[in-house]
């Protein structure tokens, strides 16, 4: 009875956001997932998802897959894999995002080009295809959105970030007048003698109100990193791990929503060439 009464709770929460907003542009990769999805400063293969600018910073190919299970509830299984290749004079990508099960479900298809304008200074650019399917009767709707990005290091160790998702306000209903959100993104990160890396980060969605998020890596071992985040949002607080070797790279955390409980994520990615 409790299982089923936690379900019915779930679907209702998400039945509501899917009529009401729909198409959130969730955040992929582990490292990111366990530092509550402070990545728009971060720079790997998924930053094809959380900021196209990191992408001028990769120096080889790369290949990353993700999935989590959000609540543990197996119909809202969250799946998306990237890859990234430099491309002189920058770096382009091709992402993939799916999230639901056959009632429901949302895919993204984006392809990315990120390039330095200056030695410090990096853009990224994104288009996306999205396609959202309803049962009941509401059916299959298709959206172009477009996802800008860009960061900054002013001094040595220190990154900032900025990202804008759909800014060009794309309906997810031609109908209705249903909007994909718009979301907003701005953060930092700064590494601590190459111990550490603390991130700060502000998110704003044009229908909702501000959130402020914070992580906290740090390389314990000379392969390992542990990781541990706080946000103001319903995702009270997230904590993982990563394993880094010269080719593979593993990621596994754990984030807590204070309603609906744990949510596991991984992700591999293969490093090409290095």
């Amino acid at each position: 009875m409790k299982h089923k009464y936690q379900l019915a709770l779930i679907l209702g929460l998400f039945y509501r956001t899917v009529l009401f907003a729909g198409n959130i542009n969730y955040p992929a990769g582990a490292r990111s997932s366990s530092l509550a999805s402070a990545s728009v400063s971060l720079t790997d293969v998924w930053s094809s998802f959380n900021n196209q600018a990191g992408l001028a910073f990769l120096k080889t190919p790369a290949l990353g897959f993700h999935y989590e299970n959000k609540f543990l509830v197996k119909e809202f299984a969250l799946q998306a894999g990237a890859v990234a290749l430099p491309v002189k004079p920058g770096t382009a990508a091709l992402s993939y995002r799916y999230f639901g099960f056959s009632r429901y479900h949302e895919a993204k298809v984006g392809l990315a080009y990120a390039m330095k304008l200056h030695r410090n200074v990096s853009a990224g650019v994104q288009v996306n295809y999205q396609q959202t399917y309803m049962a009941e009767g509401y059916g299959s709707y298709q959206a172009l959105t477009v996802e800008i990005g860009l960061m900054y290091t002013p001094v040595e160790n220190l990154f900032i970030g900025a990202h804008v998702f759909n800014p060009n306000r794309s309906k997810s209903n031609a109908i209705q007048e249903e909007y994909i959100p718009t979301v907003y993104r701005i953060g930092a990160g700064y590494n601590l003698f190459n111990k550490a890396t603390l991130l700060f980060e502000t998110e704003k969605d044009l229908q909702r109100p501000a959130v402020f998020k914070g992580g906290l890596e740090i390389n314990a071992l000379k392969n390992l990193d542990f990781r541990v985040g706080f946000g103001s949002d319903y995702v009270e607080y997230t904590f993982g791990l990563g394993y880094k070797s010269r080719r593979l790279n593993f990621d596994l955390a754990f984030s807590h929503h204070y309603i609906l409980g744990f949510t596991p994520h991984a992700s591999i990615t293969f490093n090409i060439g290095r």
